[in-house]
């Protein structure tokens, strides 16, 4: 497969660990035109939860996507389920100081797995908490920690006692695990939801790029190569893919990287046993250089930044997340351990620091808007915000969308994230990795 098909994070999502044992059934092209309340673009997890909480409502909504759902970033994720935030400070930009967010992102802290639960989704969901572990005691994981239980959030912090038989290691000594936290199947979640949606009378088509977007009299045309929605309300839920045929501002809302992903084949049972008894989703602070989790099947998956110019460089992502393992697990160092599959897949995210990047809701034109820029908190904030926004649309009100409705923004230099991260941070981190520093 040719380099760039790597680098732009465009390889088939079937190279996507989350594929490998479903084919959900392939959606129709849309054909003919079609009249709705809402026509949603983009059948990624924030599109597809927009839809299923519109049809929910009985509004009238159709869900067409370039390819077929998950087929971008929900189909390509790390699979964890993070219920918090690293900051509050970008709250107070929000509406009401960002206090309708906040509540919000409490009252719905696990809406991932009461998804699963409502519309009978099988995604490989498992609530067993979310990890984040530490070399040493570290006042910023206790910080947090205490913060977001105080606001409601099942948080505990951990010492070296408790966190041995939850890891399988002694390399940590202090961690906190938030219970509300997990992992999921992001394809098999999102692929769920739209299920569901159609349930409830949402119409879903796939290969279905949006090209034009037109107003017809108080409504909007939306056309595809071979049909067309005319509908009230259009809502871009593209993510990073927008702006090549219309409303190319978007684009320029965004700081694009490139992330990778790997998993292994099938561990045997014994090394599990050790590695991640529990199948708890775990983070190293504070690197995070290699987020993991174990899937039904028993592989053992990670994600990380890809250097420059080596995105396509398989073999040389899994010998530095081996040589991880093997350092943080003896026991795996006489296990023969194969990589299944490698894939890259693109994050957009609204800032260049990774503390403030969230998603937003913009109104792009009096009825059309576009809800994106999720980078990294898609598997939650994703599901979430599509409900909310829902909610505030069915009752025409988008400004009372907790993350407001604003104009779009263009940023300076879009490049920033990406270079910093891959040129500079994400190889230091390696090093330092490398070295038992972190």
């Amino acid at each position: 497969m040719h380099p760039d098909l790597y680098e732009t994070g465009s390889v088939p999502v079937e190279r996507s660990v989350w594929t490998l044992d479903h084919t959900p059934p392939a959606h129709p092209p849309l054909s003919g035109d079609l009249v709705a309340d809402i026509v949603v673009v983009g059948a990624g997890v924030v599109g597809a939860s927009l839809c299923l909480h519109l049809a929910e409502r009985g509004i009238d909504t159709v869900l067409i996507d370039a390819a077929q759902p998950a087929d971008a970033a929900s189909g390509r994720n790390a699979g964890h389920v993070q219920p918090y935030l690293l900051s509050l400070e970008p709250l107070g930009t929000l509406p009401g100081q960002g206090r309708p967010f906040l509540d919000c992102l409490i009252e719905h802290r696990n809406i991932v797995f009461e998804l699963c639960a409502r519309h009978g989704i099988d995604a490989d969901h498992v609530q067993s908490g979310l990890l984040e572990v530490a070399r040493q005691k570290s006042a910023a994981l206790e910080n947090k920690a205490k913060k977001w239980a105080g606001l409601g959030l099942d948080v505990e912090m951990l010492g070296a006692d408790r966190l041995r038989p939850l890891v399988g290691t002694d390399r940590y000594s202090f961690g906190t695990i938030w219970r509300n936290g997990g992992s999921v199947n992001p394809f098999l979640f999102t692929n769920g939801m739209v299920r569901a949606a159609a349930g409830f009378g949402a119409r879903v088509y796939g290969n279905s790029p949006a090209h034009a977007c037109e107003r017809q009299g108080g409504r909007w045309r939306l056309r595809t190569p071979s049909g067309s929605v005319l509908a009230d309300r259009v809502v871009l839920c593209t993510n990073g893919h927008v702006g090549a045929d219309f409303h190319a501002d978007l684009e320029r809302t965004q700081f694009p990287l490139l992330a990778c992903g790997l998993a292994t084949r099938p561990l045997p049972k014994s090394l599990l046993d050790v590695v991640n008894p529990t199948r708890t989703a775990m983070s190293q602070h504070p690197a995070g250089l290699y987020p993991m989790v174990v899937d039904r099947k028993g592989r053992l998956i990670t994600a990380t930044i890809p250097g420059l110019g080596r995105a396509h460089r398989s073999d040389l992502h899994f010998q530095y997340f081996l040589r991880h393992l093997r350092r943080v697990y003896p026991e795996a160092r006489d296990v023969r351990i194969e990589l299944e599959t490698y894939w890259t897949g693109m994050t957009h995210n609204s800032s260049a620091i990774y503390e403030k990047a969230y998603p937003r809701f913009y109104r792009v034109e009096d009825g059309v808007f576009a809800l994106m820029n999720f980078g990294s908190w898609g598997n939650h904030l994703g599901p979430m915000m599509g409900m909310d926004v829902a909610r505030a649309l069915a009752a025409d009100r988008p400004d009372a969308a907790v993350l407001g409705c604003e104009r779009p923004q263009q940023v300076r230099f879009p490049g920033l994230f990406s270079t910093k991260l891959r040129r500079f941070l994400i190889p230091s981190a390696r090093l330092a990795d490398r070295f038992g520093l972190v």
